[in-house]
């Protein structure tokens, strides 16, 4: 059973469908950088990813994110209810959410954590990755 499920979105598009335990509003949190803004490519891609979790703060946010839900997952008394939403939105949803949610996702995956990323504007869905023994 998948126990964190990421998506992301952007506000140009609507708030999402559904709420979330966690919801990252990242429009003003970071300096935009300038070629985000035209390039065709999207938070999946390894430089747009790299020129996201490089920027002052990313880092930070994505463990505390992680450890958040975590805690609110242990935190759930009912075992069958232990699900934790987390949203993470800007402006258009194609660069910075989808970095900084992959990046969430992989930190909850290495501590065990089934995660599934959903990504709205991309029309991308990322379950879990196989366990490999």
């Amino acid at each position: 059973m998948v126990r964190v499920t990421i998506s992301t979105f952007g506000y140009d598009h609507g708030t999402p469908a559904e709420p979330s335990d966690i919801t990252l509003d990242i429009r003003r949190h970071f300096v935009a950088r300038p070629f985000l803004d035209t390039d065709p490519r999207t938070g999946l891609d390894p430089d747009i990813a790299n020129t996201v979790l490089s920027a002052t703060g990313v880092a930070r946010l994505v463990d505390n994110t992680a450890l958040l839900a975590i805690g609110l997952l242990e935190d759930v008394a009912d075992a069958r209810a232990r699900l934790v939403k987390i949203a993470v939105g800007d402006a258009r949803g194609v660069h910075w959410p989808v970095g900084i949610a992959e990046e969430i996702a992989q930190v909850l995956r290495q501590n065990g954590v089934e995660t599934e990323v959903v990504h709205r504007e991309l029309r991308i869905e990322h379950p879990q990755a196989p366990r490999t023994p």
